[in-house]
């Protein structure tokens, strides 16, 4: 088994089970490669952890177990893979919902995987090319675990040509549909790194539908392929979907259609959201609840976006268009921006603007996407609802 030494100082964080490997810890790392399993030491040769290579998040890997006599095998996955079955036991038995996350990282101790289950057909996602390396392991404990129809995989690391695909199981024919929340959406697990809808968001979506959507006029911005709009159609007035990709119109159809809602009767826009700002101030449109739920990076001919450096600009355009008394959901899912930094901004932007609100609340994962208690990055999903006052 190949060694790291981490440097002097830096034991405590380990021994306080902080899951992601950072590099600057290490004394040296020059023997470690893409894969390999390493023991974690101190400067005394005490054994801390047992961690891989998998390069994340400016991190060296991940650790996988603090036990220096657990071997790194099938069964080493198996046993976390039964424990993940178990806490998402709820999910198999519960009316409306048969799309959700069953191994969600080092939530569930293995960073750099996850696996989602959409109606029997699983997702594996290899973030690495390390965790890539126990892919014989990984798919062969989830046979002997999981349930499945079909298994499927996607790589999300860069420098691979094979970009995923079918793996075990029947082929079936894309788009599946699956339910969430009493609402159907088409997915496709064979089409490039989206499937089609976020299953993170679902308790998002949930609220938006069940609190923020009756008789409004609804605006979901960054729409995609619409799942805040189709869930929210069914209580609201009418929905405006808008999303620069091409793609977007004829996906979001789609999901409507599912609903059966008639797709004419709700309004989409292919455009870019600075622009229909400025399209919709200057035609006099109004929308009661703004959805904003913007990638965390961006780019077009015109212009590159950054939720850190370029969220208020989102927040103060749709106050542009807010109905009196109108609300906003403002969502950022990337793990750099901080729920503080976020509220900062939202807090920062509200108040130079000179608007009162409220914030109604806050919102994060569902417990599928199990986090990490010491890792806060793992947290990376932020939804505010706010209230505006005027």
């Amino acid at each position: 088994m190949k060694i790291a030494t981490l440097n002097r100082g830096k034991e405590t964080k380990y021994l306080n089970h902080y899951p992601l490997v950072d590099e600057a810890d290490i004394y040296n790392n020059d023997h470690l490669k893409e894969g390999d399993l390493f023991y974690i030491m101190n400067g005394q040769e005490q054994y801390i952890a047992t961690a891989y290579v998998g390069r994340q998040h400016k991190g060296l890997g991940w650790i996988l177990s603090y036990d220096q006599n657990e071997t790194i095998n099938t069964s080493f996955f198996e046993k976390r893979f039964e424990i993940a079955l178990q806490e998402r036991d709820y999910y198999y038995h519960i009316e409306g919902t048969n799309a959700f996350r069953l191994f969600n990282a080092e939530g569930d101790g293995v960073g750099g995987l996850t696996i989602d289950n959409y109606d029997g057909h699983l997702l594996i996602q290899w973030y690495s090319k390390g965790i890539y390396k126990f892919r014989y392991n990984v798919i062969e404990a989830i046979q002997k675990v999981f349930p499945f129809k079909s298994i499927f995989e996607k790589m999300r690391f860069k420098d691979s040509e094979y970009t995923g695909g079918h793996v075990l199981g029947e082929t079936p024919e894309f788009p599946i549909v699956i339910e969430e929340n009493f609402t159907f959406y088409n997915v496709d697990l064979d089409d490039g790194l989206m499937t089609g809808i976020f299953l993170d968001q679902k308790e998002v979506r949930k609220k938006l539908r069940d609190h923020f959507a009756k008789d409004k006029h609804i605006l979901n911005l960054f729409s995609y392929t619409g799942a805040f709009s189709v869930v929210a159609a069914k209580n609201a007035t009418t929905t405006t979907s808008v999303d620069l990709a091409n793609r977007s119109r004829s996906l979001t159809e789609e999901n409507f259609g599912l609903n059966g809602i008639d797709p004419k009767s709700q309004y989409i826009y292919v455009m870019d959201t600075f622009d229909f700002y400025n399209y919709a101030a200057r035609h006099g449109k109004v929308y009661d609840t703004i959805v904003i739920d913007p990638p965390s990076f961006a780019r077009n001919k015109k212009k590159t976006f950054s939720v850190q450096k370029n969220y208020d600009d989102l927040i103060n355009g749709a106050l542009n268009i807010l109905a009196p008394n109108g609300s906003l959901l403002l969502c950022t899912n990337s793990s750099a921006f901080s729920l503080k930094a976020f509220k900062n901004v939202i807090k920062t932007t509200l108040n130079e603007a000179d608007v009162a609100y409220d914030i109604e609340e806050v919102m994060g994962l569902p417990k599928d996407f199990k986090t990490h208690p010491h890792y806060k990055p793992s947290k990376y999903l932020k939804a505010v609802f706010i209230n505006i006052k005027h």
